[in-house]
């Protein structure tokens, strides 16, 4: 069980050879991929497709262009645990997303294969206050479509990487509404079908704690229904009012209840920590960063101490 940070925003704000060693410093033993900022978000949801993205490239160059990240960071002693692929795979006005997204996600299972890092979080589809097309049923097949269409990519990996869902949700300001896999059922529905389509476990679950806080879910009822689905984590705070991504402690969250519920399902993968907004130098003076990251590290820990012990 390794503790694990999203490579962004440090690593933008300091490069990779200062960024991975802050990290490594702070006592990370493990990095979340941000892969997710490698495509143009605002051309590829209003249709503009060519140029938009790394991942059009033959896979063979898009390992070449990470080599020198991943190299530096296997120096700082890290490892990859999980990435995140880009996001939205679909929005209403523009449904030829959907077709372009599942080409990109399959290079980046390829990618993660390639660099031994284990689990990918792909985003479901969630029906939108403004969608006036689809109905949910109408999106259950937009998601259906989504990952079963990446089923021959992870079998041909044979099984070097996990596709997780995510708890999602919808909205912004104080209007927060369920998103795909927010009803742990459905996430359970969802997840044992598609490994049951693969013909083995290629599917599994990431909890997002904060997504949990904004929708008032209880994790000693949502994690006992997804078990040992849970794969991976995205660990961050915030006060119910935003999704602020903010170190644990600093906002409302029942963290014992979290650590206890994992402890108790017998959960063993990695702790990560999507803390991103914490460490932003417009946040925070640069002197402080480096103490804001060993203290998520610390919680890091002391989380692994409740799960384990």
């Amino acid at each position: 069980m390794k503790i694990c940070v999203q490579s962004g925003t440090v690593v933008y704000d300091y490069g990779y050879e200062k960024g991975y060693a802050m990290f490594r410093e702070a006592g990370f033993e493990a990095i979340d991929w941000n892969i997710d900022v490698d495509w143009d978000r605002k051309k590829v949801t209003t249709g503009i497709f060519e140029g938009a993205s790394l991942f059009e490239k033959p896979i063979e160059e898009i390992i070449a262009h990470y080599a020198d990240e991943v190299a530096i960071l296997r120096k700082n002693g890290l490892v990859l645990s999980q990435a995140h692929a880009p996001f939205p795979a679909y929005v209403p006005n523009c449904p030829a997303l959907l077709d372009y997204a599942i080409e990109v996600y399959k290079k980046c299972i390829e990618l993660c294969a390639h660099y031994d890092c284990k689990n990918l979080v792909v985003h479901g589809i969630s029906l939108t206050a403004g969608d006036k097309i689809n109905t949910p049923a109408d999106i259950d097949a937009l998601n259906m479509k989504l990952y079963e269409s990446l089923i021959p990519t992870l079998l041909k990996v044979d099984g070097k990487v996990t596709v997780c869902l995510e708890n999602l949700f919808s909205g912004k300001g104080k209007n927060f509404y369920e998103g795909t896999c927010s009803d742990p059922h459905q996430a359970v529905a969802y997840i044992d079908a598609l490994n049951a389509k693969a013909g083995r476990e290629v599917f599994g679950f990431c909890l997002d704690t904060g997504h949990i806080n904004l929708l008032q879910k209880d994790f000693r009822t949502y994690i006992p229904l997804l078990g040992k689905r849970i794969k991976a984590l995205h660990i961050h705070d915030n006060d119910g009012m935003a999704d602020a991504h903010l170190a644990p402690y600093t906002g409302s969250i029942d963290w014992k209840a979290f650590y206890t519920a994992l402890r108790e399902i017998g959960y063993d993968g990695d702790l990560d920590f999507e803390t991103f907004a914490q460490t932003r130098v417009e946040r925070l003076d640069a002197e402080l960063v480096p103490s804001y990251l060993k203290l998520i590290a610390d919680c890091g820990a002391h989380f692994r101490n409740k799960i384990t012990g």
